[in-house]
């Protein structure tokens, strides 16, 4: 009995070991898990911190993006200020306005808001490059030099990253790259070696547009202008020396059923030509531009339709015998002469005409507007007869005889008017005749009354007032800015 005893207390003695050996374990078991999970915090606290860091770097660089824009605003602000004002004189010089912008040609754009729209239109479009260069500008004196912001966190930001203008809504967007760092000290042996935990932060800054002009506030300029009377083509309605479509076959015509617009003729004009323009009742606008005619101008029969020939077209000194109901505006110095049949009801409107031979006129209207600088005028023994008009612009000629238009009349005088012929006069500095009178001879110094008088459709007012638009400057921009951070790891 007593060995039996003793025998069980060994037993209970390997248990007790074996009971303190597994709890040991399992102690330390819980200590290293412990220990493991301090560090993981450890480690997301030191990231957290990363990521505060680049935050209050997304906050710094946002502020100098901001006062870049508003820099830039500033500086392309000025610069529109600058070309309203340069727009501004040239609308003040209407109608001899200067010519600003390629885009915007006077003959492309001939009505002058449609000018005045073009040119805003083109300014908007280099100011806005001139601002997406400037802001590329501005952004380069940003500071992206690491900046510590305690002994243990710091930020730095690569390079922006500018992108083009979205044509659909004019948003500028700029983005951002910023490191936040977190540097901390790792134990190893005796030696301390730093370590470092770094977190990016990717952002996009959203501008509004940049626009300079407000199209819905308006200013308006009143423009008080006159114009010299030398341009053939400010002589009828529609008539511009300018590219036209090639007119129609004869044939063709008949069949044209809406209203003809004006044309070039390729070829010899022929009277059968200008008849079948005049039975298809072609429109009031309608022209035709001719660059050759048949028989020195003889034996044709215009209708009445609109020509229009430029200097060079005419060089053979026609006779125009036999030419009836000829409307021609010839842009440059036409000699006529042998005129043998002088009531052939003719209108022509020219830079310069000279008759020779001793040449009296009935039924005819002739309006000499000159040229700048002026031109010569003789006319070598001109009468103006029954019904017939002889018009001068006399700041457009330089008279020869100096004495021509004093001498009228007289004994071996070069010019002569008979009958019911009239002669008129225009000048904005010789003696005035307010209104048309039953003398033969009658000045002018209001050139629309002058241009009326001689039977001249005019396209434009030779002076007058208008009042034109122009938009004015968004001097203060208000916006808001979107951001959006990517805080993927």
């Amino acid at each position: 009995m007593m060995g039996k005893l003793k025998e069980e207390r060994g037993y209970t003695l390997v248990i007790a070991l074996l009971m303190i050996v597994l709890f040991l374990s399992m102690s330390a078991v819980f200590i290293q898990a412990s220990l493991s999970h301090a560090k993981q915090e450890q480690t997301v606290d030191q990231g957290n911190l990363a990521v505060t860091a680049a935050e209050m770097g997304v906050e710094k660089y946002t502020k100098e993006a901001e006062k870049a824009f508003a820099n830039t605003y500033t500086l392309i602000n000025a610069e529109a200020q600058k070309k309203k004002a340069l727009l501004e004189v040239q609308v003040k010089n209407y109608p001899a306005h200067a010519q600003l912008n390629p885009n915007c040609t006077k003959a492309k754009y001939p009505v002058m808001q449609e000018w005045i729209n073009c040119n805003i239109a083109e300014y908007d479009k280099e100011l806005r490059a001139q601002f997406l260069s400037e802001m590329k500008n501005q952004l380069a004196l940003s500071n992206m030099t690491e900046e510590k912001v305690s002994d243990t966190l710091s930020h730095i930001m690569s390079s922006p990253s500018l992108q083009p203008v979205l044509a659909a809504n004019n948003i500028i967007e700029l983005d951002l790259e910023v490191q936040g760092k977190k540097k901390e000290v790792s134990q190893v042996s005796s030696a301390t070696t730093p370590v470092e935990k770094v977190k990016s932060l990717s952002t996009k800054l959203k501008f509004p547009e940049v626009p300079f002009f407000d199209t819905s506030a308006l200013s308006e300029v009143e423009v008080k202008w006159e114009q010299p009377i030398t341009d053939v083509t400010n002589f009828f309605p529609q008539l511009l020396d300018k590219p036209l479509g090639t007119c129609p076959d004869i044939k063709d015509i008949k069949d044209i059923k809406i209203d003809m617009p004006p044309c070039e003729y390729i070829g010899t004009l022929s009277t059968a030509y200008l008849k079948a323009l005049k039975d298809a009742k072609v429109g009031s606008s309608f022209f035709i531009k001719v660059n050759k005619y048949s028989d020195q101008l003889n034996n044709i029969d215009a209708h009445g339709i609109p020509i229009f020939s430029v200097d060079g077209t005419i060089t053979s000194m026609p006779n125009i015998n036999q030419t009836d109901y000829f409307t021609l505006y010839y842009k440059g110095t036409l000699d006529l002469k042998n005129t043998n049949k002088h009531t052939n009801k003719n209108f022509i409107v020219a830079e310069m005409v000279n008759f020779h031979n001793n040449q009296k006129l009935e039924e005819n209207t002739i309006i000499i507007i000159g040229k700048t600088p002026v031109i010569e005028y003789k006319p070598e023994k001109l009468t103006i007869d029954n019904g017939s008009k002889l018009c001068v612009n006399l700041d457009g000629i330089r008279p020869n005889p100096t004495n021509l238009f004093t001498t009228i009349g007289q004994k071996d005088a070069e010019l002569d008017v008979q009958g019911t012929g009239k002669i008129y006069l225009f000048s904005k500095t010789a003696t005035p005749t307010v209104n048309p009178t039953l003398e033969k001879v009658v000045y002018f110094n209001d050139a629309t009354k002058f241009l009326e008088t001689c039977g001249v459709s005019i396209n434009y007012n030779v002076e007058g007032k208008e009042k034109f638009s122009l938009p004015l400057l968004i001097s203060d921009l208000n916006w808001d800015l979107e951001m959006d951070v990517d805080y993927q790891p």
